[in-house]
């Protein structure tokens, strides 16, 4: 896969184009190209999700299937790509379980829930649902838990934030610079993947 990051990339700045969107498999390649209609194809580039269990990864504690390692090695060989090739815009879709690798919060088996806890705590939730999130296992069953305490919109936003900068903070270190040359956007998807229930980031200067 990483050599088709490398290619897709270069075809993108060969074009003239800013911008490379990732996504998720099956349906976030749809709903990215519903969201961004004005964009080529060739701008799209679908990602290692969590369609299924990676023998590394194994299942989520909820029976969820784990985040492949894979997805993360796509999205860090895009950054270094994009300012390598000048590309001012990196947007990234997916649902729940396809930004698990990115978001440092432990589903991916690097270190418990405790983010995803501070998450709700800082969205305004109760003690009790902290404990609950910080349980949860997979950053999906997270996403349900605050979907059900009506908290899924500042929370699901707060995740794609926290997603956005740590990209952010990457890009910036791989072009050796203390800003990112790569405008970041993130966009959580539902469980289904058709429909955005999150968004963060800033627009291509």
């Amino acid at each position: 896969m990483t050599r088709a990051v490398r290619e897709a990339v270069a075809a993108i700045a060969a074009e003239g184009q800013g911008t490379l969107v990732l996504h998720g498999p099956g349906p976030a390649g749809r709903a990215a190209a519903g969201m961004l209609p004005r964009l080529p194809e060739a701008c799209f580039l679908e990602t290692a999700g969590a369609a299924g269990p990676s023998p590394a990864a194994g299942a989520a504690p909820d029976g969820a299937p784990g985040p492949s390692p894979a997805a993360g090695a796509d999205v860090a060989e895009a950054l270094r790509q994009a300012v390598a090739h000048g590309l001012g815009q990196l947007i990234l879709l997916g649902t729940a379980d396809d930004l698990a690798p990115y978001a440092g919060t432990g589903a991916d088996g690097d270190g418990g829930g405790a983010p995803l806890a501070e998450i709700t705590t800082d969205m305004g939730g109760p003690p009790a649902l902290a404990a609950e999130v910080a349980a949860a296992g997979s950053v999906r069953r997270a996403c349900e838990l605050w979907d059900d305490a009506g908290l899924l919109g500042p929370c699901g936003r707060e995740l794609c934030r926290r997603v956005a900068g740590d990209l952010e903070r990457a890009a910036a270190e791989a072009a050796g610079t203390g800003r990112s040359p790569v405008a970041v956007q993130v966009v959580l998807l539902d469980s289904g993947g058709d429909r955005m229930v999150g968004m963060y980031g800033r627009l291509q200067r």
